[in-house]
């Protein structure tokens, strides 16, 4: 089964980061045969770290998109060579497979090549014997390339040598031999005795005997000589074909091949790979091979899979989820879910928060989490319904919470204060990180309203940032092309928020709060984004809308 995505929104607030986690466990346990894997799309804030931290666990893993790449589709299990192969061997792959390239390899895991017809084919039409006066041989790959036998093994296993065919007579085959000095060549000869003496003289590297039977020892003493002697079963002709086909790929192998690297975009690799004469490449990550692609790897896009949590629409999704497949969603949040080509799980429950949706999987399973994912689910828990006092908290939240803090063994008010304690301070924290921490985007009507929200130990300070909070808004509304951006900041002990908001008069005359100042409001009692700030901004664009 291939990997399985589960993953928040865009600048994941705890109870995304949390349920992704717990739901990926969730989903393993249930289903050892998959590969779910948790997953965030966007920093993590200091409440969140604090809380992976304090449960002894990593938190899911960043991904920037989910574009497909060419780790996607490269074959990893790909046929291999050893760089000491023989060319007959890379031959026989390349035409039995119909692939378009091997892979050559030093020892078990290092690249150092790669092999395809056109490497091969250059060896045979450029590499002549006069062209390429000298091939690497090896006792090993003759032996099984060369039907036959060794009356004779040397001690060299590998050597260099040029090919000598005793086909001239022995006055030529001598000043041949001679012309070729200091290099030695291994002879191809058959009932020679002249020729077959001279070479145990200049001790060549070794002598293929062709003509011979297997079983007929030939009438010369080769005790003095130190090479190898190989009687082949075939002619001299076939002989030397198969003498070159036992070449070892190391010798003609593309030692500096185009690769991709993993995280190449799918189209870019397509391009890359269309563009050039190649018909495959070798695809590394780190430096190290993951993998091969060639021209039908391309004839597909392929798609991740994603499991959505705490968000269904595309806009709060992280990039590239347009050409990912939803396979499920959990969620708690209006439904503005895309079209599915087929039908897909969707739990979807006004409740406080998604790890309250993640823990109920975990009980209609009858599956008993461990400490570490419920503290994790209790957390997302709290921080989403601000330890019990939003009012999106059910009383189904309210005993998932009991149970959960049991099950984690923590004490649920102690480690609810401690946890939402760990806020951004607005003078030190830089405002950009304040106001797209949990930036979420709406459109109704040809409207687009982005809505922060940032949790404080208290609101006395928001007057000191606000101008720099109102300019970095503003900065989103255009980067983001957006009607209206706005920043809920909530004092979640008092029970009190502040809304700040780009200009748009029309609009802001139809808000139900109180005007403080320019672009600035008071909304006591409003924790929740959700349940009381958003059906009022949607309402005003409904309102805007109409107008």
């Amino acid at each position: 089964m291939s990997e399985i995505i589960v993953i928040g929104h865009k600048n994941p607030d705890t109870d995304s980061a949390c349920a992704a986690w717990s739901y990926a466990r969730f989903k393993n346990t249930v289903n050892p045969e998959g590969r779910y894997v948790a997953a965030v799309c966007g920093p993590l804030g200091e409440q969140t770290k604090f809380v992976f931290s304090n449960a002894g666990v990593e938190p899911p893993v960043y991904l920037k998109d989910v574009q497909p790449r060419v780790l996607d589709i490269a074959d990893a299990d790909c046929l291999r060579l050893d760089g000491n192969d023989p060319i007959m061997l890379a031959f026989e792959d390349l035409d039995e497979h119909t692939i378009s390239i091997v892979p050559v390899f030093e020892g078990q895991d290092t690249l150092s090549g790669v092999i395809s017809m056109h490497e091969i084919t250059r060896y045979f039409v450029d590499g002549s014997l006069k062209s390429r006066p000298c091939n690497t041989f090896r006792l090993d790959n003759i032996e099984k390339v060369l039907p036959g036998r060794f009356l004779k093994r040397g001690k060299l296993e590998e050597f260099s040598a040029p090919i000598l065919i005793g086909a001239m007579n022995y006055e030529n085959s001598v000043k041949y031999i001679h012309s070729i000095e200091p290099a030695k060549p291994i002879m191809v000869v058959g009932h020679r005795p002249d020729l077959i003496n001279y070479a145990i003289d200049c001790q060549v590297p070794a002598i293929i005997l062709t003509g011979f039977d297997l079983e007929e020892e030939p009438k010369v003493d080769f005790s003095r000589y130190e090479g190898s002697v190989y009687l082949s079963e075939s002619d001299t002709a076939e002989t030397v074909r198969q003498l070159q086909l036992s070449v070892p790929v190391k010798q003609i192998m593309d030692t500096e091949p185009l690769c991709l690297t993993h995280d190449t975009l799918f189209d870019e690799a397509k391009k890359t790979l269309f563009n050039s004469e190649f018909r495959g490449l070798p695809v590394l990550r780190k430096g190290r091979f993951a993998g091969v692609v060639t021209r039908a790897s391309f004839i597909e896009k392929p798609k991740r899979k994603l499991i959505l949590v705490d968000h269904n629409e595309i806009g709060q999704a992280i990039l590239g989820a347009e050409e990912a497949e939803i396979c499920e969603i959990i969620d708690h949040h209006r439904l503005g879910a895309e079209k599915t080509s087929t039908p897909i799980y969707i739990y979807s429950k006004p409740i406080g928060s998604t790890c309250s949706i993640v823990f109920a999987h975990y009980r209609m399973a009858g599956i008993e989490p461990d400490r570490e994912t419920a503290l994790l689910m209790l957390s997302g828990l709290l921080s989403d319904t601000m330890l019990l006092r939003s009012p999106t908290t059910t009383p189904e939240d309210r005993n998932y919470a009991t149970e959960l803090a049991r099950l984690a063994g923590v004490d649920l008010q102690e480690y609810g204060t401690r946890m939402l304690s760990c806020v951004a301070s607005l003078k030190t924290a830089d405002p950009v990180k304040i106001v797209g921490a949990d930036f979420k985007e709406y459109t109704e009507h040809g409207f687009s309203a982005g809505v922060g929200q940032v949790e404080v130990g208290t609101l006395a300070d928001v007057e000191d940032v606000k101008a720099s909070l109102m300019a970095t808004l503003n900065d989103f509304r255009k980067e983001r092309n957006l009607t209206w951006a706005m920043l809920l900041v909530t004092d979640i002990v008092r029970e009190h928020s502040v809304l700040l908001c780009t200009d748009w008069p029309e609009a802001e005359s139809e808000l139900a709060y109180k005007k403080l100042e320019s672009g600035m409001f008071d909304l006591p009692g409003v924790l929740s984004r959700k349940k009381q700030l958003l059906p009022e901004v949607l309402r005003i664009l409904d309102v805007m809308g109409k107008n």
